[in-house]
């Protein structure tokens, strides 16, 4: 029983139980296949119609987060009109980067959210549009600065993360398309232990929070001019 219940709360955290916490934080052990390979198998491995948000967590194994936040904030790069796009993927993107600030080794969804599920067709064009992404990755980045990919350093870019990710969620006009790019780097440099490359995104993120508040402040003032314009105060 008290195994059962131990396993239990370790899957609610993601942190070990107590009997192995004197240790500290122990993460899973990395598997060496390619993310690319994972995704290609994952997808040949289908057997109905539709693919999980769930199953495929549960596929990517340690590297869930940074295929995760890759894959939610890729769509934002697309030049579409999709109304309320960025906020409907926005909310996985929070949830993942909260996880992520909290400390814990893999994504963990409510069972409501697992459970959904695209159609295959749909999973696997989403997969094709990443996947050169994912590969071209592979071949540019490799581990450096690996010491700011630790469980502590991970827990920082999961504040940077949130940040960005609440913002990318926000209406704000021309303001989501930078946050989306500086999550995408930082999502792929976490799946390679790429430190170097997680400051790039992380720089990148910064100027695109300098942007969307210039954006906001513009719109504003903008606003205020009107109101002004409007009551005669001006």
């Amino acid at each position: 029983m008290h195994d059962r219940t131990s396993a239990a709360l370790q899957e609610m955290t993601g942190k070990p139980s107590s009997r192995g916490a004197e240790s500290g934080p122990a993460k899973p052990s990395v598997n060496n296949r390619r993310t690319s390979v994972l995704l290609r198998e994952y997808v040949a491995s289908l057997d109905r119609p539709s693919a999980s948000l769930g199953s495929l967590r549960d596929a990517l194994g340690d590297r869930g987060f940074g295929v995760l936040l890759f894959i939610f904030a890729l769509p934002n790069l697309i030049p579409v009109n999709i109304p309320l796009l960025s906020a409907v993927l926005g909310a996985p993107l929070v949830l993942l980067a909260m996880q992520l600030t909290y400390g814990r080794h893999k994504p963990w969804f409510p069972n409501w959210l697992a459970r959904q599920s695209v159609s295959r067709q749909n999973f696997e064009a989403i997969v094709r549009r990443a996947l050169p992404y994912i590969e071209r990755a592979e071949g540019l980045l490799r581990p450096r600065l690996t010491p700011l990919l630790s469980w502590t350093g991970e827990r920082l870019i999961g504040v940077a993360l949130l940040v960005l990710t609440v913002v990318l969620a926000l209406p704000i006009p021309f303001g989501n398309w930078l946050p989306a790019f500086a999550i995408c780097i930082i999502g792929l440099a976490m799946v390679e232990k790429d430190g170097l490359a997680v400051l790039v995104g992380v720089a990148v993120g910064a100027f695109s929070l300098v942007v969307a508040g210039t954006v906001v402040i513009g719109l504003l003032h903008a606003f205020f001019l009107l109101l002004a314009g409007l009551t005669g105060t001006g």
